[in-house]
């Protein structure tokens, strides 16, 4: 419309849409220049139009066609200017046709207000969840950052322990490495720290047995010292066995007796040592620690064990050191001196036909 208008009107340059419409209208009334340029230019713009209107013979088929048109809301620019101009169209059907495009102008206009209306609840709509969007969208970028500085944190931190992790493995592996040389050049050792502990366990037993007796010598009231009466002869029978078990076992060995009463150590003590023996007890776990019997084990050179008087752990305990390292173990069932004696000799020859020479 401009581009006609342009061509073939005088313009002072600020019409609106409206101005050129009613202009060009107006110069079409009659037939001149404007109205055959701007019959032209519908003719060609409105082409396919023209020819399927062209296809009604009749008022009534084009009116259907128009119909058609009309209702299936498509643009009906080119179909009105197609049946306006069709050489069928009259003024009864003229009429007919301005007055339902009239009436679709009031359509059009309602529609459009409430298009009109519902754009702007949905542009208020956008705008409020553009705003929710934008503060979603900065929590989320404050997130992301706090979780960055977390990561890089842990990241960090992970590091760190795994450098501490490598030094203590260095240092893990120089102190094994020390370790196996120091046992290449003291082979003995392990046994040296079992016989240092046993002896340490010794001297706070004895140191334990000096406080009992400090105690009782204490509450004991003063007596007259009363002559000991002179000790029997032992029977030779009796000092043929201990030269005997003397010179199996020869000097310094270390006799253990695992388990018997307490009232009857003493007695085994005097036995083992009357003999030039060491004697080393322990009561089978009722009151001595299980993991005590080890190096005592380890020092032993004889085992007497009184089965009937010690704990299942301490009785497979000796069986198991006993048969793997090949020290000689006497069993004893019934705890006696009598017995003890008898198995002392037995251990002693055991001992002795073990002893090289």
């Amino acid at each position: 419309m401009r581009d006609l208008a342009s061509r073939w009107l005088v313009l002072r340059g600020d019409e609106d849409d409206y101005t050129l419409h009613c202009s060009l209208v107006t110069a079409a009334a009659r037939r001149n220049p404007v109205a055959e340029a701007l019959q032209k230019t519908l003719e060609q713009r409105f082409a396919l139009d023209i020819r399927q209107a062209a296809r009604a013979k009749c008022r009534d088929s084009l009116m259907s066609w128009w119909r058609g048109r009309a209702a299936a809301g498509e643009a009906i620019a080119g179909a009105l200017w197609a049946t306006l101009t069709h050489p069928r169209c009259d003024d009864w059907l003229e009429m007919r046709v301005l007055g339902q495009v009239h009436m679709l102008q009031h359509q059009v206009g309602a529609a459009q207000r409430v298009d009109l209306a519902r754009h702007r609840e949905l542009v208020t709509e956008h705008r409020a969840l553009a705003r929710d969007l934008a503060e979603v969208q900065q929590r989320m970028t404050a997130w992301a950052l706090e979780r960055s500085r977390e990561q890089q944190d842990w990241e960090r931190e992970r590091m760190q322990q795994r450098a501490a992790l490598m030094a203590l493995q260095s240092q893990c592996d120089q102190a094994q490495q020390q370790l196996r040389q120091w046992q290449a050049l003291h082979p003995g050792l392990p046994e040296r720290q079992a016989l240092q502990q046993r002896l340490a366990q010794q001297v706070e037993r004895n140191q334990q047995l000096q406080r009992e007796l400090n105690l009782l010598a204490s509450r004991t009231p003063a007596a007259s010292p009363v002559p000991a009466p002179p000790p029997d002869p032992a029977p030779p029978a009796a000092s043929a066995a201990a030269a005997q078990v003397r010179a199996l076992l020869g000097a310094h060995r270390v006799v253990l007796c695992v388990g018997g009463r307490g009232g009857s150590v003493p007695q085994y003590r005097q036995a083992v040592e009357g003999v030039g023996a060491q004697f080393l007890h322990h009561d089978g776990g009722e009151e001595h620690k299980p993991a005590q019997l080890d190096p005592q084990l380890a020092a032993a050179d004889l085992v007497i064990c009184q089965t009937g008087c010690i704990s299942h752990d301490a009785y497979w305990r000796v069986k198991a050191h006993c048969k793997r390292h090949g020290t000689p173990c006497v069993f004893v069932d019934t705890p006696s001196r009598s017995a003890f004696e008898r198995a002392l000799e037995q251990g002693a020859a055991a001992a002795g036909a073990e002893s090289p020479g």
